[in-house]
């Protein structure tokens, strides 16, 4: 019985061995994303199109910018920024994939640079996950 134990975990080691790195098998293309304000948004939209862009400018394994006449994967429309309850601001936006459209609206107290950070880190999950979705209307 010992020894059938042994065996096994041989062969379960020399087959892990064997077998790519999950991370490597994993890694994916950077998705195009552009950021963009809605026609008429105000500053408030303006300033979240820049710290948004920005955010994603660092997240060079998961983004990048699209190359003069590439269409983007993804797009990033900021629609508007408001007050919402409780001394929170309110953005609206829109995520553009394929052929669908996802509006989002984001609440956050303070700042939008952190905010801009926390989505930007969480998009590519999101994308992801939109690709597949039906699209609102």
């Amino acid at each position: 019985m010992l020894a059938t134990l042994a065996l096994a975990s041989l062969f379960a080691a020399q087959a892990a061995a064997t077998q790519p790195p999950a991370a490597a098998a994993t890694k994916v293309a950077p998705m195009t994303v552009q950021v963009q304000a809605a026609a008429g948004a105000d500053a408030g939209a303006q300033v979240w199109v820049k710290e948004l862009s920005a955010a994603l400018e660092t997240r060079r394994d998961e983004f990048r910018l699209p190359k003069k006449g590439e269409k983007p994967e993804l797009v990033v429309r900021v629609d508007s920024v408001g007050k919402g309850q409780n001394e929170l601001q309110v953005m609206n936006g829109t995520l553009l994939i394929g052929k669908g459209s996802h509006p989002f609206n984001l609440s956050y107290p303070g700042e939008v640079a952190p905010q801009a950070e926390k989505l930007a880190r969480n998009l590519r999950k999101y994308a992801d996950q939109l690709k597949t979705a039906p699209a609102s209307r």
